[in-house]
């Protein structure tokens, strides 16, 4: 239900290649560069995690409570279990 409805391209944030995050990085430098230089730094990785938060399922606020991750569910679900519960892949299938 959560990845039809918000479309992440990403399961965890180990999922995130090289490439996108330079992309990232490149576009949010531009925003940051007119800051001061001991708060670049800092800035450009609020601004990363907040793109990323989006993007990765794991991260993603769940639609029904949004005081909990979608990663927070996965853990309760294995306490409540006591199985090891991991997301491998994801599928979206639309019609246009």
């Amino acid at each position: 239900m959560h990845v039809a409805a918000q479309n992440p391209p990403y399961i965890s944030r180990d999922d995130v290649d090289n490439e996108a995050l330079t992309k990232a990085k490149e576009v949010f430098a531009e925003e940051v560069k007119d800051k001061p230089e001991d708060m670049q730094e800092k800035i450009l990785e609020g601004k990363l995690d907040a793109y990323f938060k989006d993007r990765i399922l794991m991260e993603q606020a769940f639609i029904k409570d949004p005081e909990k991750t979608i990663g927070d569910l996965v853990n309760s679900g294995i306490q409540k279990f006591g199985e090891n519960i991991v997301i491998s892949t994801i599928s979206r299938l639309s019609v246009k």
